[in-house]
């Protein structure tokens, strides 16, 4: 079997409400759809974040993967493992190496389809046909152009209990970092007041906008609210390492930490307790495979990151999860405020879960009548920028922020 042809598509699918985060509001989703296709007849899936950008990434690099047999995935991934660069070059290669996390996620979905196995399975076995997730707390806007109630400390709150009540959740990643700490500290109060025992474990992630003292005396006043760990609360390895030799409260990351190279730097500085880890991000599920076995060496924490993926990408998650034992913690996803999905049977969660998809591969289908209507709007409205704010232009300016 051979790689003979490949379309890649970029859809844009609105989220339901805009949400705020420190550096800007997420309005939608932005991501490239893969289609592997093969002189056999059968055809791999993937998905990755970004948009046309991606897409000319995939086209300038056809020579690295076309005539390839795809059940050599290993092969196709060595040779995208030249964008796993250093953190100073990742902007340079950014694209190509999302383009390689997708590519690479396309052949195992031909590899078992082609076998009639599982990707979780293929990845070593799937231990956990469910997968929790926690709910993804943010403050909202009204619209694109109305606050709302997205400055008040109440609006974080309600969010969580909409989440709670409607999907099963137990624990929960609160995305900061917006309003004064004074004001979510509240939030955080609020929460727990309100869902009381239903309230498992409760995380933050201001993305390090915080200073390293007002990230330790805002951790030190609220660990008693039971956090599980706070992401990035301040910037770089060696002001979360200075954090974290000040605050009981352990320390995850998303940002100061997002390649190979960096994990020494971060470990012999205490810097981090668990690591996001994120199949685009890092290159490719084999990426994050890689790096679960790294921090089971050095008794790191594992979750997983999201950024917004729709259903093809939250069926790799699903696997993954679902195969690697050291992910230890309820895992990150926005898909209860994506408006819409572009694969045949989205996913539904019950108890705060997701079931890993039982079909070979990735066990998921796309809608082409829905690529296609995402695919115009990609066209009609352009890439979902998260660092624009139509309604409130000012709350980004500083850095650190508080």
């Amino acid at each position: 079997m051979k790689i003979v042809d490949i379309r890649a598509t970029p859809v844009t699918v609105p989220l339901k409400r805009p949400l705020r985060w420190s550096f800007g509001v997420e309005v939608s989703t932005t991501r490239v759809i893969v289609e592997l296709i093969t002189d056999e007849g059968l055809v791999g899936i993937g998905e990755t974040r970004g948009g046309d950008e991606v897409v000319r990434a995939l086209e300038l690099h056809r020579d690295l993967y076309i005539g390839l047999d795809p059940l050599e995935v290993g092969r196709i991934t060595r040779r995208f493992s030249v964008f796993r660069m250093t953190s100073e070059q990742l902007a340079l290669v950014g694209a190509a190496k999302l383009a390689g996390a997708a590519l690479e996620m396309a052949c195992w979905d031909l590899t078992g389809k082609a076998l009639g196995k599982r990707c979780g399975d293929l990845w070593g076995g799937i231990e956990n046909e469910r997968v929790e997730f926690a709910a993804y707390v943010f403050y909202r806007y009204a619209s694109p152009t109305d606050i709302g109630r997205g400055d008040l400390a109440e609006d974080a709150a309600d969010h969580a209990e909409e989440l709670f009540e409607t999907h099963g959740f137990r624990d929960i990643k609160f995305k900061n970092g917006v309003l004064e700490p004074v004001q979510e500290i509240r939030s955080v109060r609020l929460m727990r007041e309100r869902l009381g025992d239903r309230l498992r474990n409760l995380r933050l992630d201001p993305n390090a906008v915080w200073s390293v003292e007002t990230s330790v005396r805002v951790l030190n006043e609220i660990n008693d609210f039971g956090l599980e760990f706070c992401e990035d609360p301040t910037w770089g390895i060696e002001g979360m390492s200075l954090v974290r030799e000040r605050t009981p409260v352990p320390l995850a990351t998303n940002m100061c930490c997002v390649t190979f190279e960096q994990i020494p730097l971060a470990v012999r500085a205490r810097a981090v307790d668990v690591i996001l880890g994120d199949i685009h991000f890092w290159g490719g599920p084999s990426a994050v495979l890689q790096l679960a076995k790294i921090c089971e060496t050095f008794n790191l924490g594992l979750s997983l990151h999201s950024d917004r993926e729709l259903g093809i990408s939250t069926a790799a998650v699903l696997h993954l999860a679902g195969a690697e034992t050291m992910v230890s913690h309820a895992i990150d996803s926005h898909l209860p405020e994506q408006a819409d999905d572009i694969i045949t049977t989205p996913f539904v969660f019950r108890e705060g879960c997701l079931q890993v998809p039982t079909g070979p591969g990735l066990g998921v289908e796309i809608d082409q009548e829905k690529l296609r209507f995402y695919a115009a709007h990609h066209r009609k409205v352009g890439e979902g920028s998260e660092f624009a704010d139509a309604a409130q232009t000012s709350f980004r300016a500083k850095f650190p922020r508080f």
